[in-house]
């Protein structure tokens, strides 16, 4: 005897006992149209409530995501808005030019300050 044998022996009498019992049940849901409805109306109840709570909680994960990028948004346009000491540069080589002047010789902005009087 095959592993093949084996499987298909198990599988034959699953479908066997299965057909046993199922047999009565479906001539029973013949007999009883009224009962058949009202199983059928509470499964397809049962079946709408929980594919509502799985689209409940899609939604809420969804705006949980939505706030957490929006608030990550809104702190890196904060943190941008601020100068930060030491990470403003190359603005050294334009010291003399505010001192002195740009037109005047220091005359009107700094002149003093340079020695120059």
């Amino acid at each position: 005897m095959s592993w093949f044998d084996g499987i298909s022996s198990a599988v034959s009498a699953g479908f066997k006992t299965a057909s046993k019992y199922a047999t009565p049940a479906f001539d029973w849901l013949g007999d009883n149209p009224e009962a058949a409805n009202l199983i059928g109306g509470i499964a397809t109840g049962v079946g709408q409530a929980y594919l509502a709570g799985e689209q409940a909680d899609r939604e809420r994960e969804r705006q949980r995501d939505e706030w957490a990028f929006k608030q990550e948004m809104y702190n890196r346009e904060r943190e941008d808005r601020f100068a930060r000491p030491g990470e403003v540069t190359g603005y050294d080589t334009h010291v003399n030019s505010l001192t002195d002047g740009l037109i005047t010789r220091g005359q009107v902005s700094g002149g003093l300050r340079n020695g120059m009087g």
